[in-house]
């Protein structure tokens, strides 16, 4: 077998300046990127980098000019991969980067091909140049303000849980776990009191109010991995992922803590399905904390995951 490192890390824009959601940007600072993925010089042999933001403009400047800065910090050779966001969101996709050094890529399902299907989307199948066990690995983000298309997009990827392969979902779900680790336990604090802030992402009943105590929606996830029996205090059910942070008894939040002092908490998952899981290097996953935390490279940390292919 051959041990491949998997990361993801959504970085702020994609080291866009001046750029955001409402447009705008004047270039590329790709600090923080290569400090983050270079951290103890532990290069992933692929990783999800979220928010590509505009990196296929002018040439494909964001995406090269990634690769180059990383080489030029002692990083692995770099192959970027464009993805997309579901239902066209805009070019702020994720960019899957692979070390062609160390690992083979069989196919990639590109968006822009005429023979793309839905259920491919982001879908690049990799093995380990030295030889070993072919690996299907994908990315999405999940929607902002919907828990229903979240749980929609969960399902096109239901396929991946099949035993029979090896498959990996690295991804910013905008969605936690459910069950007392991964659900904020501060809902009901004067910070959310501000309902463009909060409704659109707490559970509701069948009338269409929010349950209480306040609770997140937390649907793909469970359908993905199963949901939390409160009576058997442990996770049933789901299609067949296993979140890598909860295997290794990690429930550290993956994005930062608020300014109004509302809970951080883990919405960046790497989801495996069970055979790859099985597969996990023991001690190798890891919620990487800022490395200044005083001036944090993003507001979401990295996650790590070694396994055996």
């Amino acid at each position: 077998m051959t041990t491949i490192d998997l990361a993801y890390f959504n970085f702020e824009h994609g080291g866009l300046i001046g750029g955001g959601a409402r447009g705008g940007g004047s270039g590329y600072d790709f600090t923080g990127l290569v400090r983050v993925m270079g951290e103890d010089d532990r290069w992933p042999n692929l990783f999800v980098m979220g928010e590509g933001d505009r990196y296929e403009f002018n040439g494909g400047q964001g995406k090269w000019g990634a690769v180059a800065a990383m080489r030029a910090a002692g990083g692995r050779p770099y192959v970027p991969l464009p993805c997309e966001l579901p239902r066209q969101w805009g070019p702020f996709a994720p960019v899957i980067f692979y070390d062609a050094q160390t690992v083979v890529v069989s196919r990639f399902y590109d968006h822009r091909a005429p023979d793309f299907a839905a259920r491919n989307s982001n879908l690049v199948t990799i093995r380990p140049v030295t030889g070993g066990d072919e690996l299907y690995v994908t990315t999405t983000h999940g929607d902002l303000n919907d828990p229903a298309l979240r749980e929609s997009d969960a399902k096109a990827m239901r396929w991946l849980a099949n035993p029979t392969v090896l498959s990996a979902i690295l991804a910013d779900w905008n969605e936690v776990l459910s069950g007392p680790h991964h659900e904020p336990q501060d809902l009901d604090a004067p910070h959310y009191d501000k309902p463009h802030q909060i409704l659109y992402r707490l559970r509701r009943g069948l009338d269409g109010r929010p349950v209480e105590p306040r609770r997140l929606e937390t649907r793909a996830m469970d359908y993905l991995c199963g949901w939390w029996d409160e009576q058997r205090d442990e996770r049933v059910g789901g299609v067949g992922f296993h979140d890598a942070a909860e295997l290794a008894g990690i429930y550290t939040g993956t994005n930062l803590p608020k300014p109004s002092g509302r809970q951080c908490t883990q919405i960046d998952h790497i989801l495996l399905n069970t055979p790859l899981a099985a597969r996990v290097v023991p001690g190798s996953t890891r919620i990487h904390e800022p490395l200044d935390p005083a001036k944090p490279d993003s507001d979401h940390k990295r996650i790590s995951v070694t396994v055996d292919l």
